[in-house]
């Protein structure tokens, strides 16, 4: 099998009980179906333990949920399983984690999520140094699954040309925000449902911008990303969307036009502290290009991809600006716990994004 491992993915390593964010608490950490049955059969007084930690319903198997985190989560910040049985016992997410394993069958991809903050650590690095995020390729043996039904290598092959063509406008100046990848998305997604020629991301050119205004951060924010189990899941999160309430709850109904002035000083006053938020964003979105812009391969669905990324990016500069108001500068670890925290929910955007 080729396998294709990101840059980045190449210098991580887990920083155990130092690390700012821990991945074990926060959100349900799902079980396979066969590490599930390993618990169910498993002896003595552990087996009860395991059994007693899961919670199952219809839609997943996951370990219960505590205010502390997973039961599993030792008060040194390490996992008691890992120390006491072995990674054997523990679920595949959990070793496989930040690594995002894609199995394509013609080839795999592997990458890292950003919700660690020692990931979102080596991708800021990359950024402030000027590092490309390039593949290596090497051939070996993968246990991960397929992760795709569709076997239209011509297709895989465009996707593959497009990602790359975008990247490069992303490099050559285009930001992150213009129309023209949301015309590029727009005019694929129909050619690929009338079965035309598709279009490359090279043949568009705008100066527009896809502008995401004080009413429709509302949307993305209130929408599917806000919520008051925040307090418990996130609580750093948590303290962020309360400052944002507090700044322009009232003027979302009362006055837009105010929220719209003060939400532009608000970025003004970010770019005082990360003169380079432009790059960073760019940056930002090209990254999701490698970690998401596949996922057409499954649904076909360029739009929704394409501005996906978009609203993520413009949300994120809020997030840093909300973080950075009263700090006189940002770090690279607290930039990278900022991305890190935000993007363990930034999934839930795509939930808004049907309204916008």
């Amino acid at each position: 099998m080729l396998i294709k491992r990101i840059s980045i993915l190449n210098e991580f390593h887990c920083t155990g009980a130092d690390c700012s964010f821990n991945c074990c608490r926060g959100w349900k950490v799902p079980i396979d179906h066969d590490m599930y049955m390993k618990y169910l059969n498993e002896k003595g007084l552990f087996g009860t333990l395991l059994r007693c930690s899961i919670e199952k319903t219809e839609e997943l198997v996951a370990f219960r949920s505590t205010p502390h985190g997973c039961p599993f989560w030792g008060l040194d910040h390490l996992c008691t399983m890992q120390k006491k049985h072995g990674t054997e016992y523990m679920p595949a997410v959990c070793i496989q984690f930040p690594r995002q394993l894609y199995n394509l069958e013609f080839f795999c991809e592997e990458t890292l999520y950003l919700a660690c903050p020692e990931s979102a650590r080596l991708f800021l690095v990359s950024v402030l140094d000027k590092k490309p995020f390039d593949f290596t390729e090497s051939e070996g043996s993968v246990t991960y699954d397929v992760n795709t039904t569709n076997d239209d290598r011509e297709f895989l092959d465009y996707l593959l040309q497009s990602r790359d063509e975008l990247a490069e406008l992303l490099r050559n100046g285009t930001p992150f925000d213009s129309m023209a990848f949301v015309e590029y998305g727009r005019d694929a997604q129909n050619a690929c449902l009338s079965q035309s020629p598709l279009p490359s991301p090279l043949d568009y050119t705008t100066k527009e911008s896809y502008q995401i205004d004080f009413k429709k951060m509302n949307t993305l924010l209130f929408n599917g990303f806000y919520h008051p189990s925040l307090r418990t899941i996130s609580p750093f999160l948590y303290r962020l969307c309360k400052k944002y309430l507090r700044k322009f709850g009232a003027l979302r109904h009362t006055n837009p036009a105010a929220g719209e002035q003060k939400l532009a000083a608000l970025k003004k006053s970010l770019y005082q502290k990360m003169p380079y938020l432009d790059n960073l964003l760019n940056r930002y979105y090209e990254y999701f290009l490698y970690t998401d812009f596949l996922d057409i391969f499954e649904d076909y669905s360029f739009s929704k991809h394409l501005l996906y990324g978009i609203a993520k990016a413009h949300m994120l500069w809020l997030f840093l600006a909300l973080y950075a108001e009263n700090r006189k500068h940002l770090g690279t670890d607290e930039i990278a716990r900022v991305i890190a925290v935000y993007e363990r929910r930034a999934p839930q955007i795509e939930e808004a994004l049907k309204q916008l």
